[in-house]
């Protein structure tokens, strides 16, 4: 009887056999108490990602949460200094200006303190009659 023969080509990617490896069981001992080290890099690659998420996902929402937080706040500091413009136009701080025009192209602008010296002076110039207002930015 002959024995039958099984064959293989066999195919080496690497140019050298690798070395057969064993593991020594003090080697063992001795990492076994460093799987606080893995369980620290792979817990720390959980946090960032998750973190990542988080962060992607919670920006929009802090950004429109804290919009309305500080909602009053910023009414609050407009209509602050919207008042404190009013006094100080009442007051005299800021002068009332009356535009005279002398025809299409002749401006001048006279100020005043009061604003019923400012008045009396466009119903002057009008000749007398609801005084004309021009509303202007700047």
């Amino acid at each position: 009887m002959s024995k039958h023969h099984i064959a293989f080509l066999e195919i080496r990617v690497l140019p050298w056999r690798p070395r057969r490896r064993s593991i020594d069981p003090e080697l063992l001992r001795e990492g076994a108490g460093n799987g606080i080290e893995l369980f620290d890099d792979v817990a720390g690659l959980v946090i960032g990602v998750v973190g990542t998420i988080v962060l992607y996902v919670a920006a929009p929402l802090v950004a429109v949460v804290l919009a309305i937080l500080f909602l009053p706040v910023e009414l609050g500091l407009v209509l602050a200094i919207a008042v404190l413009l009013l006094l100080a136009r009442f007051t005299g701080l800021i002068p009332w200006t009356v535009l005279v025009a002398d025809g299409l192209e002749d401006e001048r602008r006279e100020k005043y303190r009061l604003l019923h010296r400012a008045v009396r002076r466009v119903r002057e110039l009008n000749g007398g009659g609801t005084p004309r207002v021009v509303w202007k930015w700047s």
